[in-house]
């Protein structure tokens, strides 16, 4: 009589315990899963969901654990162990528990995607490498486990995502324009694919299409500065100016005092011919930006000279040089301010030689060194002729 009054007493526990989780009030759960005494695999594994569900990772991975040792054929439980223990950094656990799946299950795309959720985190640094190779039939990296998740789902967007983002860094870009397509068909909006598939065109210096792939992010909410400024950098390639001007201006939105965005717009404006606004930036820059300075004097100075103001030209160039005697265009821009200038000849003459040798010694640019020489043909033809003229 009383053991069948304790049973009969459990059942409404564990009827009102289901109830309140459903609803989410985890904590009650709790209080009427622990009114059982005699607890069974089952209703471990229902303390478990409940502590996970209120938050408190450490006592639910205890109970999942207790559950699995009563009956360790219960899959369910075993994978929302391995997920709890993935996302408490418990990586060896963890991997334990997936291989053990994977051998249960060894169709199941989405363990092998959870293994290598796991090994990518690893800290053993031979899981970290992505180029390592595997043992045997043992899965010991993670590219190697998404890849077989890939393999068994073409579709599988987490494990697209992760293998992408692999074969991205490896340079891949074959592989990874067609993996994230085929995700895409699946699911057009998938903006961790779409990322993908933009950089992946970005890299490969195909602008029109990581043009629309970044339009596509910013099109969903994704607007981050990452996505403006390879949006930006991707217009300024293909020379559309004012597209990679908006690009670059809504940057500034982020950071108003990052140097690297001003110097950019500072070069549009000055290709877009509004001098007035490229040297704004261009002194925005340099006082942002932290030493070296000669790159933020180099356009400043060739603002100048693009509004024919030599000789504030020629002392900004100046200081490029003080800055960074190699900066080898700076010893070019230099040269043409002072042919724009300078009515000395034999001034003009000396600072075209000093490029040309500057270019040499680099091994740089020998279509320049060739203009140059060139021009330096006709200046001593030219002061050869004014001194026979006297």
């Amino acid at each position: 009589m009383c053991i069948q009054y304790i049973a009969g007493a459990q059942s409404p526990a564990i009827t009102v315990g289901d109830s309140l989780y459903a609803m989410g009030n985890y904590a009650q759960a709790i209080q009427q899963y622990e009114l059982i005494k005699n607890k069974d695999a089952k209703t471990l594994f229902k303390l478990a969901r409940a502590y996970k569900g209120k938050g408190l990772k450490s006592k639910a991975i205890t109970y999942y654990k207790k559950s699995l040792e009563k009956d360790e054929n219960q899959s369910i439980a075993q994978t929302e162990y391995g997920r709890l223990l993935l996302s408490s950094s418990r990586f060896s656990v963890a991997d334990t528990v997936f291989r053990d799946l994977i051998k249960k299950y060894p169709n199941n795309p989405e363990y092998y995607y959870l293994l290598g959720r796991t090994l990518k985190y690893k800290k053993d640094k031979d899981t970290l490498h992505f180029g390592a190779k595997t043992k045997g039939n043992e899965i010991e990296i993670a590219e190697d486990a998404f890849a077989k998740a890939v393999q068994l789902d073409s579709t599988h967007q987490k494990a697209v995502f992760e293998l992408s983002k692999i074969y991205l860094s490896e340079k891949k870009y074959p592989l990874v324009e067609e993996l994230t397509k085929k995700a895409l068909k699946a699911e057009p909006e998938n903006v961790e694919i779409i990322s993908v598939l933009a950089q992946n065109y970005f890299h490969r210096g195909w602008w029109e299409e990581s043009i629309d792939m970044f339009n596509k992010l910013i099109d969903v909410g994704k607007g981050t500065a990452f996505v403006h400024n390879r949006l930006g950098k991707s217009y300024y390639q293909k020379g559309v100016y004012d597209k990679a001007i908006e690009q670059y201006e809504i940057l500034l939105g982020f950071d108003d005092e990052d140097w690297a965005t001003h110097l950019i717009l500072a070069k549009l404006y000055n290709y877009g011919i509004d001098r007035e606004k490229a040297l704004d930036h261009a002194k925005k820059a340099l006082y942002y930006k932290d030493l070296p300075l000669d790159d933020v004097f180099f356009t400043t100075g060739r603002i100048y000279e693009a509004s024919k103001q030599f000789p504030e030209a020629m002392k900004v160039l100046q200081k490029a040089i003080k800055e960074n005697p190699e900066n080898l265009d700076a010893h070019y821009a230099i040269a043409i301010a002072a042919d724009n200038y300078y009515e000395d000849k034999k001034a003009v003459l000396e600072k075209y030689e000093t490029a040309v040798e500057k270019f040499k010694k680099a091994k740089k640019k020998p279509y320049l060194i060739q203009l140059m020489e060139n021009r330096i043909t006709i200046i001593k033809r030219e002061i050869f002729m004014d001194t026979e003229k006297e």
